[in-house]
């Protein structure tokens, strides 16, 4: 169900406001009366305890190249045209894509809701099609790590419905994953399922109302099948811990045996700080010691909303990463937002607000827009043309 906005904010207030006056009830009634008059509660929501409304705008991202440009480019794989659900990608994407495709060490340092997932994922899919093309054996070819097991698990439903049909297998191993392949819940489609196949029965177990998962061939869903000769997920998502116990259990290191180790990526990169950062930093070379990579040989990649603000240097984030990858200072790579020019209307003016008790005002306003629009009009009261919006006017 839709929440409206104006009534969930004006009740979040009253609520607010009303607990302040019941939790401190002054036994003396002149002190009351005087905290009531401080709230304004029965008089307007000119309080001292609210601020605002701040309103933050959603600025357009810039436009980067079309996917067809990426794939004329060598940038991505040809299949990656039926991979990828829109023509273009925005600019930050692509200059994030390119960094990574050139073994740049990359920090995505963008706003949330901008697209740093895509912006390491499409790089790692384009490289495993072109791995499955050229016949590579099986094994690990990218490692994404995550603070929380909840971004692995939303990570794991996007690969499902990216990489159905594609050849290219995929695993989470955390601490819930199942220790054998008869542990593993839900419905795994048979091998050779198509994409639209795969959408299609996700499609009749949504409409049927159930909740079981289903899962696309190239999932490799339990311990057991991660360990099998040659059933190395090329995708590897897991977290810190459990990467080391990977790295340290005998039954689970094989999982890494001979991997072609192309990718790693740490997903909210300013949760490792401090002595978990260093001790991640340490685990970063471990893993690439055990694959016998060097350091160039392995495309590096952190994600964070926070790790480098728009008023902040570049040199603190640049200098996090390269620690923290072990990388040289200049393999480092910092990618924020690019947005498109604002286009305000010059004519635009500020309307004059509705005259009379602002509380009567704004009872009527909001029982209008909380009722039906036959009704609204008869709620509301009369109303006034008010800068091109039609308003409840006090009578």
């Amino acid at each position: 169900m839709a929440i409206n906005p104006i009534t969930f904010t004006e009740n979040v207030i009253d609520d607010f406001l009303r607990y302040q006056l019941t939790t401190y009830p002054f036994a003396d009634p002149d002190l009351y009366r005087q905290l009531k008059a401080l709230l304004r509660l029965d008089e307007s929501r000119d309080t001292p305890l609210r601020k605002g409304p701040f309103i933050s705008l959603s600025r357009p991202f810039k436009q980067g190249a079309s996917v067809e440009q990426m794939v004329a480019d060598g940038v991505f794989h040809p299949q990656m045209r039926k991979l990828i659900p829109f023509s273009h990608i925005r600019a930050h994407q692509e200059q994030a894509i390119r960094s990574i495709r050139d073994g740049m060490a990359t920090l995505v340092s963008t706003g949330t809701g901008s697209g740093k997932t895509e912006a390491f994922l499409y790089p790692i899919i384009s490289r495993c099609l072109e791995l499955q093309d050229a016949g590579a054996p099986p094994g690990v070819a990218a490692v994404l790590v995550y603070p929380m097991n909840a971004l692995a698990e939303d990570q794991l439903d996007r690969l499902r419905d990216l990489l159905a049909g594609s050849g290219i297998s995929f695993g989470m191993y955390v601490g819930k994953t199942p220790e054998d392949e008869a542990d593993v819940t839900g419905e795994t489609m048979p091998g050779g399922t198509t994409h639209a196949a795969y959408k299609a029965r996700l499609a009749q177990i949504r409409d049927s109302g159930s909740v079981f998962v289903l899962r696309p061939p190239e999932e490799r869903a339990s311990r057991q099948s991660m360990r099998n000769p040659g059933g190395q997920p090329r995708i590897l998502l897991t977290n810190v811990k459990q990467l080391e116990l990977l790295l340290t259990r005998g039954k689970d290191v094989g999982i890494f045996d001979a991997a072609p180790l192309e990718f790693m990526v740490f997903d909210e990169a300013h949760t490792f700080r401090g002595a978990q950062g260093a001790e991640t930093a340490c685990l970063i070379r471990r893993l690439r010691t055990f694959c016998g990579r060097k350091p160039e040989e392995v495309r590096h990649v952190a994600t964070s909303a926070t790790m480098a603000g728009a008023d902040d240097g570049d040199e603190a984030a640049r200098d996090f990463a390269h620690r923290f990858f072990g990388v040289g200072p200049d393999s480092v790579s910092l990618i924020r937002e690019a947005y498109d020019e604002l286009q305000w209307n010059p004519a635009r003016r500020i309307p004059a607000g509705p005259s009379g008790d602002p509380i009567d005002v704004l009872s009527r306003v909001l029982a209008a827009v909380d009722a039906a629009d036959d009704v609204a009009e008869a709620i509301s009261g009369p109303l006034v043309e008010l800068g091109g919006e039609r308003l409840p006017t006090a009578n």
